[in-house]
């Protein structure tokens, strides 16, 4: 995670600090010749991951996966339910074990 930037950052009414990141997975690269031409035209995945992690005083991660439409919708949800002190459970998302 520490090549991604945090969309977000928040602070629960506990005092705990959260960081959320938004980001999408690549596809695997092809094998055999041509990789370079296969990957320029492979179709990146479309799902995209909202992770939010707190470090201290112990660590927590919660993700979603959620459709590149609403990534805006849920990363704002999830944001508002952690300072608010809710356990996040964001609309239009499935929660990622």
């Amino acid at each position: 995670m520490s090549s991604f930037r945090p969309k977000a950052r928040t602070t629960s009414p506990g005092g705990r600090e959260w960081e959320i990141y938004a980001y999408r997975k690549r596809p695997p690269a092809p094998p055999g010749r041509f990789r370079r031409i296969r990957r320029l035209f492979a179709r990146r995945s479309g799902d995209w991951t909202i992770e939010a992690s707190s470090w201290a005083p112990y660590p927590i991660t919660h993700r979603w996966s959620t459709t590149p439409e609403l990534r805006g919708q849920v990363l704002a949800s999830v944001e508002g339910q952690l300072a608010r002190g809710e356990a996040p459970q964001p609309r239009n998302a499935k929660q990622l074990l």
